[in-house]
């Protein structure tokens, strides 16, 4: 064999023997709190992981409430996480599953985007709205996979929603 092929063999196997799964990857964008999120996309890929100041990450003060947002946390008495490290522990979320509301107004832009806001302020852009969706009607929004979000029409009908707001 040429030595060349053999070496490329050798980079392409070491390379793959060092790829993240699939569920490491999923572990990582269900982390809300962008630090945190980059941090385990570090990890995964063997990076180092530099703390960051506390004041570079904090926020400024503002006149709206702050949220808490909903992180994944890995959970110690899961027997799933028996001699796991810390990075590939599963974790388990924090926060709600779903909320339930009223959409109070459902507008569009110039390029067709629909945008939803609910009666508790929240914003949510509609991926692909099919016009059945208006003011008052009441919805759910739960948690779909990889991070993503579905409303749930009183038609039964589901929409992938996005917040904005």
């Amino acid at each position: 064999m040429n030595k060349s092929v053999s070496c490329l063999l050798l980079s392409l196997s070491v390379s793959a023997a060092a790829a993240p799964s699939n569920d490491d990857m999923a572990r990582c964008a269900a982390i809300a709190a962008p630090d945190a999120r980059l941090a385990c996309y570090d990890t995964l890929a063997h990076r180092p992981v530099e703390k960051i100041p506390q004041a570079a990450v904090t926020p400024p003060a503002s006149s709206a409430p702050a949220q808490t947002p909903v992180a994944a946390v890995p959970n110690p008495a899961d027997p799933r996480n028996f001699g796991l490290d810390p990075t590939r522990q599963h974790t388990t979320d924090l926060g709600p599953k779903s909320i339930a509301a009223h959409i109070a107004v459902v507008s569009a832009n110039q390029m067709g985007q629909t945008t939803v806001v609910l009666d508790n302020d929240q914003t949510w852009t509609v991926i692909e709205n099919d016009g059945r969706l208006a003011s008052g009607d009441a919805v759910t929004i739960k948690r779909a996979a990889l991070g993503s979000f579905l409303m749930r029409a009183p038609s039964n009908h589901t929409y992938q929603v996005r917040r904005i707001k």
